[in-house]
């Protein structure tokens, strides 16, 4: 994004997640403006971007709340558990939404659960298989969407 001309910031709430062997990282080169900040502060940073890149979570949500294009990569929830946004990112040749399956308990405690595949080679296949070029490709559809509709 930053090769683009794009400023890239964080705006989680911590700049490094482990849950297990699992965990998030901010992102090599970006702003920090993680930390204990109050909500409205993200939202201030959030409503001035071109497009907001996370995950389905609370500031996806958020973003979409103030009107920016989200760009959702997921793989646990299936097209319709979150709000619509076309620049949704998912990989449907592997595993995927099984937070929707009603098989599986989910254990939201648990952040480092994968309730078909855990301790295996799929183990969170539906993540792992979404590819950078997916996401770019997906970015690139946005800003095509959005220098035509201006």
């Amino acid at each position: 994004m930053k090769e683009l001309g794009y400023r890239v910031l964080c705006v989680d709430r911590e700049r490094v997640t482990m849950h297990g062997l699992h965990g998030s990282t901010i992102p090599y080169g970006a702003e920090d403006y993680t930390g204990d900040r109050p909500l409205e502060e993200r939202l201030d940073l959030i409503s001035g971007a071109e497009f907001f890149m996370g995950l389905p979570s609370g500031l996806s949500w958020l973003a979409w709340g103030a009107g920016v294009p989200v760009v959702m990569i997921v793989g646990f929830t299936m097209p319709g558990t979150e709000f619509a946004t076309p620049y949704r990112v998912q990989q449907f040749h592997t595993c995927h939404s099984c937070a929707n399956d009603q098989r599986n308990e989910h254990h939201y405690d648990d952040f480092g659960a994968c309730p078909h595949h855990r301790g295996t080679d799929r183990e969170f296949e539906c993540t792992r298989c979404i590819t950078a070029d997916f996401v770019k490709d997906t970015i690139r559809h946005l800003l095509e969407a959005e220098k035509g509709s201006r």
